[in-house]
């Protein structure tokens, strides 16, 4: 896996309180990582600190394999970050604040001019580019915070909770925009409470939890960490599954009735499905449903959140 930046050993406390403790992270190239935790558990902290806005107590963030403390300015102009909060300014139009953040990151007019004219079509905004600001619908300033955050074409683009209280056709085309953000090449890292969002959106997920980071992988890593076992829903017209739990109840590690429908959990759970099938066609029963599946990263995220 390469990556682009790294958190070795990172600490940060606000006074007395300590929100993380010795945090080790990589961030993929060009993927899509997740954050989740809960709230409080130090998200939004580490996303500032990747940005060089906080400076860890202890340990080191490495962008490209160079310590951001000593590489500031070149952190700062390859990152963009779109915050929980809008980031404009409300008096401002559009193009007067894109002028105004291209100029904070040190570009000059020429080129605030060309990525103003690339950006505004890929966020379906270039017809408002003289609108003020507060004038804009929710979903257009959450749009256009990205645009702000989009100025300087970043190599890296931190999403803190982009959706949220969004509703589902403005939650569908933020996602979509980061979805072709990423395809052009753009790391990006997003944090965000909606966990089926995340498991459908990202390439890698971080579990924040207890001050550090207690797993990251793939979805499927994940899943494998939380255990190996899948599991079996099945329906049935009867709904009698007292002979299935007799015969199966000491090859699935776990089987219940639940809501009519009979769920055995297996190591082995295609196999066993296979075998459900027929015996139940032998007997003369219908199926009414039939379904294999694997552990959520809800699931998962309250097995290791509990159990910290």
């Amino acid at each position: 896996m390469n990556s682009i930046i790294e958190l070795r050993g990172v600490s940060k406390s606000f006074g007395r309180k300590a929100v993380l403790n010795r945090v080790n992270l990589q961030i993929p190239d060009k993927k899509i990582t997740g954050l989740i935790g809960v709230s409080g558990s130090g998200k939004t902290t580490l996303l500032k600190l990747i940005t060089g806005y906080y400076k860890p107590e202890a340990g080191s963030i490495y962008y490209d394999g160079k310590d951001i403390s000593k590489n500031l300015k070149e952190v700062k102009r390859n990152i963009g970050f779109a915050t929980q909060e809008n980031c404009f300014y409300s008096k401002l139009t559009i193009k007067e604040n894109l002028e105004y953040f291209g100029t904070l990151y040190g570009l000059n007019k020429s080129v605030i001019t060309k990525n103003t004219e690339k950006i505004l079509p890929l966020l379906d905004l270039q017809e408002a580019k003289n609108v003020v600001a507060e004038n804009l619908s929710d979903g257009m300033q959450r749009r256009f915070d990205l645009a702000c955050a989009l100025i300087n074409y970043p190599k890296i683009l931190i999403l803190d909770e982009p959706t949220e209280d969004l509703d589902p056709q403005l939650r569908r085309q933020v996602l979509k925009l980061i979805k072709e953000l990423n395809a052009m090449g753009t790391t990006i890292i997003i944090t965000s409470h909606l966990l089926e969002e995340v498991e459908n959106l990202c390439d890698y997920i971080a579990v924040v939890n207890d001050k550090s980071v207690v797993r990251f992988g793939t979805i499927d890593q994940l899943r494998d960490i939380f255990g190996n076992e899948d599991e079996i829903h099945l329906l049935t017209e009867s709904q009698d599954y007292n002979y299935l739990i007799r015969l199966f109840n000491r090859r699935a590690s776990k089987i219940y009735v639940n809501n009519g429908k009979l769920v055995l959990q297996s190591k082995n759970a295609d196999v066993l499905l296979r075998e459900l099938l027929t015996i139940i066609k032998r007997k003369g029963d219908k199926i009414v449903y039939a379904d294999v599946k694997r552990p959520s990263l809800e699931e998962i995220f309250e097995n290791l959140t509990k159990k910290r």
